[in-house]
């Protein structure tokens, strides 16, 4: 199967590299939104410099006590979000997905490798469009696959195929990790 992948693309994809895999600020704010945007760009900081789930919601549990709430705060009653316990678990189980959406794409493109549907570098290339895609989401799953799908297909010649792929290896996924796929199903 013939691949264009434009250099321009290929550069402007090197800049999303340092960002791939991280959480960004937006999705944090979404979960805390009676929080001061210095302290959840601080909570955001930290978390992407974890690399274990365990200690990824140590740093939310630390944190939630003295930050989910600005002192000018005024929650709104009605918002779920300004209870501290539902903030902090929706906080927890972003986590859960974080960590099963890297599985994830790591199984995605280790599956298209296997299979000879990408060759390794053409597997690279797709993470970084999908986690140039994350980015532009704001972590939001839904739209992440969107972006991903429509930023892929333009990289390769039969569009289809790769759709037909992406959803063989997601059913993969699903059977053997069914805790990560119930994980990527994350909402607010």
């Amino acid at each position: 199967m013939t691949r264009v992948i434009p250099i321009l693309l290929l550069v402007a994809l090197s800049v999303h590299v340092a960002q791939s895999q991280k959480i960004v600020a937006g999705a944090l704010q979404k979960i805390f939104p009676y929080a001061a945007a210095a302290k959840v760009t601080a909570l955001t900081t930290n978390l992407n410099k974890q690399t274990a789930i365990a200690k990824s919601k140590t740093v939310v549990k630390n944190w939630v006590p003295a930050n989910w709430k600005a002192a000018n705060a005024k929650p709104d009653a009605k918002n779920p979000l300004s209870k501290q316990a539902y903030a902090q678990n929706k906080a927890l189980t972003f986590i859960d997905y974080r960590y099963s959406l890297v599985k994830y794409v790591n199984y995605l493109f280790k599956q298209g490798v296997s299979s000879k549907f990408l060759t390794q570098a053409e597997a690279n290339n797709m993470k970084k469009v999908f986690w140039a895609a994350d980015v532009k989401a704001a972590n939001n799953y839904t739209m992440t696959c969107g972006q991903f799908m429509m930023d892929a297909a333009s990289l390769v010649k039969d569009s289809d195929k790769l759709m037909a792929e992406v959803q063989k290896n997601t059913n993969l996924f699903a059977k053997a990790n069914p805790t990560d796929f119930t994980n990527l199903q994350w909402n607010l």
